[in-house]
């Protein structure tokens, strides 16, 4: 199986890299093929500036690596979203990625079955900055449909931890919670 984590923070080792690698090193253990990219490696635009021509079937005119990020995604079995909450909500890198899945799908089958049903989150944020309404927010493209993904929030107050010193996995439970999350993810 290959699993496909990307990670939506610009901080290189902080707690969504080092949260999605902690997976990653756990399934690359049992046999798996593993890989994590960064977003920020990548040059992606948000949406904007056109006419809505891939509405029309005229493709995106944004010529950016966001197909290259895709294209991953397509190959992958599993994917792994790591994202970071910023004022409660989730990161704008992840919003600009997102948003040109407009331009990507034509087909909502395909758009279920060659992507959000391999998606999975990790979501880094406090409860009590809205890291429970940013999830929400990364959930909505879920709603009504016959799967849901596997999502883990945590939140670094929750293990007296402080964001910006990225060291959630040194907490064991943390390391806990993480392996109970690579498990289901192996498991759907």
């Amino acid at each position: 199986m290959n699993i496909l984590a990307i990670t939506f923070s610009s901080r290189k080792n902080g707690n969504c890299t080092r949260c999605a690698q902690y997976c990653l090193d756990k399934f690359k253990i049992v046999g798996h093929t593993v890989e994590l990219i960064n977003i920020f490696d990548f040059n992606i635009q948000g949406c904007g500036l056109c006419n809505y021509d891939c509405f029309y079937g005229n493709g995106c005119l944004i010529k950016d690596d966001t197909l290259k990020v895709y294209e991953k995604c397509f190959n992958a079995d599993k994917i792994i979203f790591a994202i970071p909450t910023y004022c409660g909500n989730l990161s704008s890198a992840y919003f600009k990625f997102w948003e040109r899945t407009q331009g990507v799908f034509k087909d909502n089958h395909k758009y279920e079955k060659d992507f959000l049903s391999k998606i999975n989150f990790i979501i880094i944020g406090n409860l009590t900055s809205g890291g429970d309404m940013a999830a929400h927010e990364g959930l909505y493209s879920f709603v009504n449909r016959n799967f849901y993904p596997e999502t883990i929030i945590l939140s670094s107050r929750e293990y007296n931890k402080k964001s910006i010193n990225g060291d959630l996995v040194d907490s064991l439970e943390v390391v806990h919670k993480l392996d109970n999350f690579a498990q289901r993810i192996l498991k759907n």
